[in-house]
């Protein structure tokens, strides 16, 4: 049997083979051929970025999310070496809607990080919860106005609210939000209130519709990455919280890392009510749940970071030498996240 290849199209021309050969040979063919077609036919939100810039050579990340605009926090974020900036949009925060976020993200992006290279610069976004301080919120909203406005946030975070997140109405204010993102210039999203799905409230309302929330939850991802990375190709999408979800590969093949909170130290962000920002010490068991599951991300190939809440120098010492022990990019800092960390990682 002879192959040969024109312009994609292959022309076969079989000798005097046995027929049963022959047979074989086409099953073969067939078969390889099914094969080839199903991988080119994988959606590409299934598929990790291809950004120019890699996460798993990040060797130092920060957090700010808040404060931003006051105290010259820009410049500060700008002068700092970094790999890694997680920051929110500004101009997403009524009142500040003519402020120039785009500015910000070009100087930031700019600014050279630990290796004299260009930093990478990501964007907060809460997909599970609707925020009344942000652009989108209307003046008459309130929990069951829209009925995907479900309740408070069991937290107690002021103006958040968990939401039917598979509504129709909610995905297109996140594709809009992620519209504003990408045109201000950021490299990616750093998605919050991924455990939505395992809220009860939500749980009982995806139910009521015979709906499955992490499903629904894993749909909704796939969308918003592949939308995404249709408007700019090599978009970062990173995932905060639930890596419970790491039993899922479909699951965790839609983002490039995952960052978790409070492995070990967490804390609150009011200290008008006499809330401690850090120094909390979290259950060993929960503790030891967040390793197992954070493992299964990185045996799938995906970098974790974590960020740890604490202030007193033996906690934040052993939070990153824990950190280090399990191959974890460790920030410590304070719930607040309203400036850069007064504790950085050993080395920076």
């Amino acid at each position: 049997m002879t192959v040969k290849t024109d312009n994609n199209r292959a022309i076969m021309s079989i000798s005097s083979s046995p027929k049963w050969l022959n047979k074989l040979i086409i099953v073969a063919l067939l078969t390889t051929l099914a094969v080839y077609l199903s991988g080119c036919l994988v959606k590409q939100d299934f598929l990790p970025s291809k950004n120019k810039v890699s996460l798993k050579k990040v060797r130092f990340w920060a957090y700010q999310i808040q404060g931003q605009d006051e105290d010259n926090n820009i410049k500060k974020l700008a002068s700092s070496h970094y790999d890694l900036l997680v920051i929110d949009q500004t101009r997403s925060i009524k009142g500040e809607e003519t402020y120039n976020s785009q500015k910000d993200i070009a100087l930031l992006k700019k600014s050279s990080n630990s290796y004299g290279e260009k930093k990478i610069v990501v964007c907060y976004l809460d997909i599970g919860e609707a925020e009344s301080y942000r652009w989108y919120w209307r003046k008459n909203w309130r929990i069951g106005k829209p009925a995907w406005i479900l309740a408070k946030d069991p937290d107690g975070w002021d103006e958040n609210y968990p939401v039917r997140f598979w509504d129709d109405e909610w995905k297109k204010i996140i594709k809009q939000y992620l519209d504003r993102i990408i045109a201000d210039g950021y490299d990616g999203v750093y998605l919050d209130w991924l455990e939505v799905y395992s809220f009860k409230p939500v749980a009982e309302a995806a139910k009521a519709e015979g709906l499955n929330s992490r499903q629904e939850l894993i749909r909704f991802i796939s969308q918003l990455s592949r939308y995404a990375r249709s408007k700019r190709p090599g978009f970062i999408v990173i995932a905060q919280n639930a890596a419970e979800l790491g039993r899922f590969p479909q699951y965790v093949r839609l983002f490039d890392a995952i960052a978790q909170e409070a492995i070990w130290y967490d804390g609150a962000g009011d200290p008008d009510l006499k809330e401690k920002v850090g120094d909390v010490p979290v259950d060993s068991e929960n503790s030891k749940e967040y390793i197992d599951n954070l493992k299964r991300w990185q045996q799938l190939g995906k970098p974790v970071f974590n960020v740890e809440y604490a202030q007193s120098s033996s906690k934040v010492k052993r939070a990153y030498q824990m950190g280090k022990r399990y191959k974890f990019k460790t920030y410590v800092s304070l719930r607040l996240l309203d400036e850069l960390t007064k504790t950085p990682p050993p080395g920076y």
